[in-house]
């Protein structure tokens, strides 16, 4: 399986805080393992679902990491260069050996150099800032600094389908626990002269030898010396154990739309490129953002003043000109058409202003070529329209539950001289 389907979206619980019990599934397929997973079908339900109890329990810290893709696992760069998707201790040591050998005289920091745990979890720490393959996998304090890296990069155009991003979630107080996990470290480096763990609220976890950080955690929950008797008493019932190991390690889906407003909510909140990096590299993400966004609105701004030019047209028999008007796009045909659109939004659906405008704007243009059509005789033109607005609907990230009935309500509203 190199991509999930509709079927398997739809075996995947969507959070409901009225039924924690039923929020988890897990999947056991090469994307999650066995990994409880969720999901949650707006960007928006991402703060209600941080207000629930299971994010705010008493004396316990989480951790959260974002990926862009849904179907990327907890696997460290330097795992890729192993056929197993694992770090082995050979690997691990022989990379540390290299790099620490590469950075003589370009440090000033000779205490690196000392061959000691400590000091190898430091250049290990530095060496991931850089570029450096390592065992190490970057989380956040933040949930919000996680879901801007789930949405801070566009999808790549050849690339598989991304219905869903994806944010990880770890119990780090269990982690901590030296007795039960010395296999999984985490690691808040002393050293952090680029001042990003400080922005980002960023630690570290090893990913154990020879095992991925998933297997091993559920192998650990799962021996009987583990102290949760409710792992033991649940471990014969594949309906309650899900909600009990999310409560250690879950990844939580969040639906692929609205990329750009997911985006500007966050920079409301002081979380963005110049603030997370703070540095050139962030400064200049940051100013590429705006320019991008800017150049957009300036775009969509310019093209609804547009109005197409009158056709002119010169009989050869008649020397007075007959002046007969392309369709033009109104100013009330899109607050219309922004009104059918919204009122076809379900009760917890939320479209930006600025969105509903764009998706308008092309809306009408497209109708401009069906102003005539009587479509009672023309059923083949009145299936072309509605594809194309179904299409218009899809690629500016109308909320896909209501595309349908947005497209038909359009329809309708066109039918009985709407525009």
């Amino acid at each position: 399986m190199n991509e999930y389907k509709k079927s398997d979206w739809e075996k995947i619980p969507i959070w409901d805080k009225d039924s924690p019990e039923d929020n988890f599934i897990q999947m056991k397929d090469q994307f999650n393992g066995r990994i409880p997973v969720t999901r949650l079908e707006h960007w928006r339900d991402f703060t209600p679902f941080l207000e629930t109890e299971f994010c705010n329990r008493k004396s316990i810290d989480l951790v959260f990491r974002g990926h862009r893709r849904y179907d990327w696992g907890l696997t460290p760069n330097l795992a890729r260069f192993n056929e197993k998707n694992v770090v082995t201790n050979e690997l691990a040591n022989m990379q540390l050996k290299l790099f620490r050998k590469a950075i003589r005289g370009r440090i000033t920091d000779h205490s690196l150099f000392d061959d000691n745990e400590l000091e190898n979890d430091e250049l290990w720490a530095i060496g991931q800032h850089y570029g450096l393959k390592t065992p190490l996998l970057d989380w956040s304090y933040s949930p919000f600094v996680a879901l801007f890296f789930a949405f801070a990069k566009t999808d790549e155009q050849d690339e598989l389908e991304n219905p869903y991003r994806a944010i990880y979630i770890l119990n780090k107080t269990a982690i901590s626990d030296d007795e039960y996990f010395r296999d999984i470290r985490v690691l808040e480096p002393r050293k952090d002269d680029h001042g990003r763990l400080v922005n980002q609220a960023g630690l570290f976890t090893f990913s154990p030898y020879e095992a991925t950080i998933e297997n091993k955690l559920i192998e650990i929950l799962g021996n009987e010396d583990y102290p949760d008797e409710r792992l033991r008493n649940a471990s014969q019932s594949e309906e309650e154990e899900p909600a009990i190991l999310a409560e250690y390690i879950c990844k939580v889906f969040i639906k692929n739309e609205q990329q750009k407003e997911c985006l500007k909510f966050l920079r409301r909140m002081n979380v963005h490129h110049a603030s997370l990096f703070p540095d050139l590299i962030g400064a200049a993400d940051y100013s590429n953002a705006l320019i991008e966004e800017w150049e957009q609105n300036r775009k969509d701004k310019k093209t609804i003043l547009l109005q197409p030019e009158p056709i002119i047209i010169t009989p050869p028999s008649i020397h007075a000109e007959i002046v007969v008007s392309s369709p033009t796009i109104e100013s009330q045909d899109i607050t219309s058409i922004v009104k059918v659109l919204h009122g076809a939004l379900s009760q917890d659906e939320v479209v930006e202003k600025d969105s509903l405008d764009k998706i308008a704007y092309e809306i009408a243009k497209t109708l401009t070529d069906y102003k005539e059509v009587d479509f009672e005789e023309r059923g083949d033109l009145a299936l072309e329209l509605k594809a194309k607005l179904k299409i218009i609907l899809r690629k500016l990230e109308y909320p896909e539950n209501n595309r349908e009935s947005a497209a038909y309500n359009i329809f309708d509203f066109v039918v009985n001289g709407g525009v």
